[in-house]
Parts: structure tokens; C-alpha cells; sequence
């Protein structure tokens, strides 16, 4: 009976271990698609800026809340905060960090993270003579399972 329990103990401790590698991976996705649909979203918005003529606009929403310049929000953004404390705030969010002018995440599942704080920031960046992008602050290395 003994061993059938410890059989049965490693089979769990085995299974639980996917599952966490199972749910890591799946918000790293979740946090990949936001940025492509927020990157995807500021583009039609500055080329619809451009179409108009509102040129000026585009210099100042490189500085603004990319949710706030994508006119979208999702349902674990925090807000905006000035210099946050990263550690006191609740895992698996968004915020934007007004000091940095930066877009940070807070993974929940954070076992394959190698990243500063770890959190990972994002801010804009001029790509090509006609888009912009969030492009990572700094190096990261988010492999779940690993």
C-alpha cells in the first residue's frame, strides 16, 4: 500500500508541475498577444492621426498610457502610477509607469523569468519612418518550463 501511495504522490507532483507549465505558458502568450494587439491598435491610430493631419498628436501619445493611446483596457490593468512599488502590487497585471514612461507586466507564473525586478517593462520605440512599437525596456528571458 505504501508504495502505491508514493506512487501515486511523484504521479501528482509530476502532473501539478505541467500544469504550472501549462498555465505559465499560456500567459506568456496571453502577454504577447496584448502587446501585438496594442502595438496592432496605436498604428491604425496614428495613421488615421496622420490621415487627418493631426501630425502633433504623435510626439505626445509616445509619452501617454499605450492602453489610453490604443483606446483599449484590458480587465487586469491597474492603472497608472508614478514610480510604482512593483512587489506591493497584485501579479498577473498591466500598469503604466508615468516616471519611466514605461508599460509594465507582473507576471503571475514566473518560474522560467529571468528579467529585472522581475517584471517586464516595455516602452515605444520609433520602428521604420512610419511605425512604432512596444519593444522590451529590457533584456528578458521568459521560457516556462525551465
Amino acid at each position: 500500500m505504501a508504495i502505491y501511495a508514493v506512487l501515486i504522490g511523484i504521479a501528482i507532483a509530476v502532473l501539478a508541475d505541467r500544469l504550472l507549465e501549462t498555465m505559465e505558458i499560456a500567459e506568456r502568450a496571453a502577454m504577447d498577444v496584448t502587446i501585438t494587439r496594442i502595438n496592432s491598435a496605436i498604428n491604425i491610430q496614428l495613421a488615421a492621426d496622420r490621415f487627418a493631419g493631426r501630425l502633433s498628436r504623435i510626439a505626445e501619445a509616445l509619452k501617454r498610457n499605450p492602453f489610453e493611446v490604443a483606446s483599449m483596457s484590458p480587465g487586469n490593468f491597474l492603472g497608472e502610477f508614478d514610480a510604482p512599488e512593483l512587489e506591493a502590487l497584485e501579479r498577473g497585471n498591466w500598469l503604466f509607469d508615468r516616471t519611466r514612461q514605461e508599460l509594465i507586466y507582473l507576471p503571475r507564473l514566473r518560474r522560467g523569468l529571468q528579467a529585472p525586478e522581475s517584471a517586464i517593462r516595455f516602452r515605444f520605440e520609433r520602428r521604420g519612418s512610419e511605425t512604432y512599437a512596444l519593444v522590451p525596456a529590457a533584456p528578458y528571458s521568459w521560457q516556462p518550463g525551465m
